[in-house]
């Protein structure tokens, strides 16, 4: 108990959340102004294309972030400068390719579909990705050196000037997908350039470059690309899919995200502790089995107890939030996302043993089987939602097929744990009820007092 008292104290875990919650703030903001004044079918396309570009960076973060923390976390000296230079010549290698590829496949494929939601994303990709590159790897430098008070200012510096950039477009200005995408990238170069001045990117290091770290992050990096891609495929899947159906389309989308974002909130504290957990697991395996098993059953405790309360009032509060989240252009729905909510509690609740299994096979520098287990997932997934949308038009299915692959999922991530750790799920069950009836009494006493 004393450790999860440490833990909730430590800088490193309360700045990560700050960040996490600031961006979150600007991006709820960002969310309710624009669900107001955007139609369905414009927000619709908007969460589209977001998605989409989400997706492609999750898939540059797999290749350049993932493996670079992870190394950077780990050494020292000369050998962590190449580090972090290896990682930012394959940001750049990586936005190159993608540009070379996009704009000649946006020229051949514009006159054959020129309505389609997703040719947007070959044309201004390539200038969100130059966009976002330098930031983007500021905070992968400033992860793998454990500086989250410096991951919060950068989180929070580009959740403002999005919200800021694009609320004033929207309130000034005609409102276009084009001017909101433009609008977006030079929010993303503001920031880009302030941490460039400020030599947070870790461009000063790129003179350490060595081709052996490039490979080694390249070898980690094809497995976590693969892992980061399927892992936001699992999220983004619903979208996409949904889209392509000629009688849901972009408004089924847009009435999906309204649940789905009650769920964006409520994994603000969560992404914080994977992000503050994943060095440190790294380094507690290094250190041995035990070591990680108590790191473990910290972060799985706190995690769990989290999320308990939010799970207890869904059903009481269900109407409220949704409205909150929906406004009135969205109240003849209610009842269909009052029910999506209900069936997404089970996928809230799994959520710590799903992401921290993750984490684990990474930090066992195991990401191939971490990489299998979400292409299991995956499959699954799209098997569901291929008949939800196609036979059935149910969004209700769709939501029923996320809570499917996510224990699947747990179940198979923690095969492995309980292999190359003997830290098992429950171990893990039971040390979240350890520490529930620690707090319990502590409220008890609390109370009484």
């Amino acid at each position: 108990m004393k450790r999860i008292k440490s833990l909730i104290k430590r800088s490193n875990n309360i700045h990560s959340l700050i960040g996490n919650v600031v961006f979150a703030g600007f991006s709820m903001l960002l969310f309710l102004f624009m669900v107001r004044l955007l139609s369905k079918d414009m927000y619709g396309r908007w969460i589209i294309f977001i998605t989409t570009v989400s997706l492609l960076d999750m898939l540059r973060l797999g290749l350049t972030g993932t493996g670079a923390i992870r190394a950077i976390s780990t050494t020292s000296d000369e050998e962590r400068f190449r580090n972090i230079s290896a990682s930012y010549k394959l940001s750049i290698y990586s936005t190159l390719v993608i540009t070379a590829i996009f704009i000649p496949v946006y020229l051949i494929l514009k006159p054959y579909f020129g309505d389609s939601y997703y040719l947007p994303v070959l044309l201004y990709y390539p200038l969100l990705a130059f966009a976002n590159l330098a930031h983007m790897q500021a905070t992968n430098y400033s992860q793998g050196m454990i500086n989250f008070k410096r991951v919060m200012i950068i989180r929070s510096l580009v959740g403002s000037l999005n919200c800021l950039s694009i609320g004033l477009y929207i309130w000034f200005f005609k409102v276009t997908l084009t001017g909101i995408i433009i609008t977006y990238s030079f929010s993303d170069i503001v920031a880009s350039i302030l941490v460039i001045i400020l030599k947070w990117d870790g461009r000063q290091y790129l003179k350490f470059s060595c081709k052996s770290n490039i490979i080694s992050l390249l070898h980690f990096g094809k497995y976590s690309t693969a892992s980061f891609v399927g892992s936001n495929l699992l999220r983004s899947s619903d979208t996409i899919i949904i889209s392509l159906s000629a009688l849901l389309g972009a408004p089924a989308v847009a009435i999906y995200a309204i649940p789905l974002k009650f769920v964006e909130i409520i994994e603000i504290p969560l992404r914080s502790l994977t992000a503050t957990a994943f060095p440190k697991l790294s380094l507690a395996y290094k250190t041995g089995k035990a070591e990680f098993g108590k790191v473990m059953k910290m972060y799985i405790s706190y995690s769990i107890l989290m999320l308990i309360p939010v799970i207890i009032i869904i059903p009481f509060f269900s109407e409220m939030i949704l409205k909150f989240f929906g406004g009135k252009g969205y109240a003849d729905s209610l009842e269909l996302q009052k029910q999506i909510l209900y069936i997404i509690s089970f996928y809230i609740l799994a959520l710590p043993h799903d992401r921290f299994s993750g984490i684990a096979l990474f930090a066992f520098n195991k990401p191939g089987l971490n990489f299998y287990k979400i292409l299991i997932m995956l499959a699954i997934n799209v098997f569901f939602d291929i008949i939800a949308v196609f036979v059935f038009n149910s969004l209700i299915l769709v939501a029923i097929g996320s809570v499917i692959f996510t224990y699947i999922g747990i179940g198979i991530g923690w095969y492995y744990i309980k292999k190359f750790s003997d830290f098992s799920l429950r171990d893990s069950i039971k040390a979240v009820a350890d520490t529930s009836v620690y707090v319990f009494k502590m409220v008890l006493k609390l109370i009484k007092t």
